[in-house]
């Protein structure tokens, strides 16, 4: 009987299995290093919020601001998404990482709320960059049956990081708060070596070895926005892992600059106006967005003012109880993602992040004894619950792209998330100026129940359209899901 494998060693496979391509293990290994590393910067940037009430002395209305920026400045995707189309996202990255991650480090300069809340915006801003660019290079570097668990394990060694960043943070802060700066400057050094690796990993998805191209189908035929008109491209160019597939860059100028903002436009509003399945899929998350968005600044103000907690608890619940779902749980979650599908996925996962809310509505009923427990448990569920809705934000984008470059799809949902950005916080706000905390957790509930109805009845009614299909076919309907493009059934 030969002997059991180590720990060490189930845990290598569990990571690296041996269903993986060696392109797809040394691609691996690049995207968890750059999650972990961008992890420490957003474990700090998650202590925002506490840092700019506690030691800034922010006014309800600054934190308000302040979550505002979190992701109104995904609408720059409006004058950016033009220009990454079908081109390689390494300049923009490398950009983004220097003003906005690296930037941080800036933060602790002057001790004023107004240039605080400036540089966390600009942190933001690159966010966004990185966001749709992370997108397209996982479209090219994994198979589809290995991006979503291969994705949830990056989301788990980023979460490590940001745990351990944000425990750290709340403690040394809570030592000395008025080091915050320097706790940025590091946090902000981290993020950016980040970015660079992430741009080693397109380069490196970019090398194909012999045989490598079977992977994947040869370069779709992909529309390209010119000059306001969609044109087609040839669907007979090369490899879709060649550096061929990318159009050549253009030399920076006011001209291309507004040629681009043009494009960008156009390309948003092709997307949403001719794709009807992903219409539906996105209003439907714009109203979980809104749930989620509208806590922002209900938050921190309940977590310090209603509840009293300290940087100790709360980067306990935060750090540790917030991130622990989205640890343990993103490669099992990923698993579900490739199996059910964004639509089903989706539908799971904002029904249960209604327990968020709901836990926190009883933390603010309940004797003090019963509080705090109340609370870590709210953020397990919340934690939880995002890791799903991390997997599906960013790789359902994938999905409903298809042949096309996927970062013109994800910059749809990032301009999407910043519309709702812009008023989500400040109904929040509005909330609980006439009412109270406890009223903006009742909302937000109600909205992420909504979400995971409206999911649900699309996802049925995709069910009913393929099965009508496949009984016009004689087919047996049982067979599986719907798979490809919306035909228009069922679409509101």
């Amino acid at each position: 009987m030969p002997p059991k494998p180590s720990l060490s060693a189930r845990l290598l496979g569990a990571v690296f299995p041996d269903t993986l391509a060696p392109r797809e293990r040394h691609l691996l290994k690049l995207h968890l290093a750059s999650s972990a590393l961008g992890g420490v910067g957003m474990g700090v940037l998650q202590l925002s919020d506490a840092i700019l009430v506690k030691t800034l002395q922010a006014s309800s209305f600054e934190v308000t601001v302040l979550s505002l920026l979190t992701t109104v400045g995904f609408l720059a995707a409006l004058f950016w998404s033009g220009a990454m189309q079908q081109r390689r996202k390494a300049p923009f990255v490398i950009a983004a990482g220097i003003a906005g991650r690296l930037g941080m480090g800036l933060i602790g300069i002057w001790p004023d709320t107004r240039w605080f809340i400036f540089v966390y915006g600009l942190a933001w801003l690159s966010q966004g960059v990185f966001v749709a660019a992370q997108t397209s290079i996982l479209q090219h570097a994994y198979r589809d049956a290995q991006r979503g668990r291969l994705f949830g394990l990056a989301i788990s060694a980023m979460t490590l990081s940001r745990l351990l960043a944000t425990v750290a943070a709340g403690w040394l802060l809570d030592w000395r708060e008025d080091v915050y700066g320097l706790v940025y400057l590091g946090a902000g050094a981290a993020a950016c070596a980040g970015s660079w690796l992430m741009t080693r990993m397109e380069r490196a998805s970019d090398i194909w070895p012999a045989g490598a191209a079977t992977m994947h189908a040869t370069a779709p035929a992909v529309p390209e926005v010119v000059a306001g008109e969609v044109r087609p491209r040839p669907a007979t160019e090369a490899p879709a892992g060649s550096q061929s597939r990318y159009r050549p860059a253009t030399r920076p100028s006011l001209r291309a600059g507004l040629h681009s903002m043009r494009d960008s436009i156009a390309l948003v509003t092709r997307i949403l106006r001719e794709d009807h399945r992903f219409r539906r899929f996105e209003r439907n998350f714009f109203i979980y967005g809104i749930a989620f968005l509208s806590l922002l600044p209900v938050v921190p103000l309940f977590l310090v003012h209603d509840l009293g907690l300290d940087y100790r608890q709360i980067g306990l619940a935060k750090g540790l109880m917030g991130q622990a779902g989205m640890l343990l749980f993103p490669p099992l979650l990923g698993r579900m993602l490739e199996r059910i599908k964004p639509v089903r996925f989706s539908t799971r996962v904002f029904a249960f992040l209604g327990l968020f809310p709901a836990l926190l509505i009883c933390a603010g009923l309940v004797p003090g004894l019963l509080r705090l427990p109340l609370v870590f448990a709210a953020f397990t569920a919340w934690g939880i619950g995002m890791s799903g809705v991390a997997l599906a934000w960013h790789l359902s984008s994938i999905e409903f792209a298809g042949e096309e470059d996927s970062s013109a799809y994800q910059s749809v949902h990032l301009v999407l998330t910043g519309v709702r950005g812009g008023f989500a916080p400040l109904l929040g706000f509005g909330v609980i100026q006439l009412g109270s905390n406890l009223y903006g957790f009742m909302m937000s509930c109600a909205l992420f129940l909504t979400a995971a109805l409206l999911m649900h009845r699309m996802a049925r009614a995709e069910r009913r359209g393929s099965q009508g299909a496949a009984r016009s076919l004689g087919e047996d309907p049982s067979r599986g899901p719907h798979a490809g493009r919306d035909d228009g059934q069922g679409v509101s």
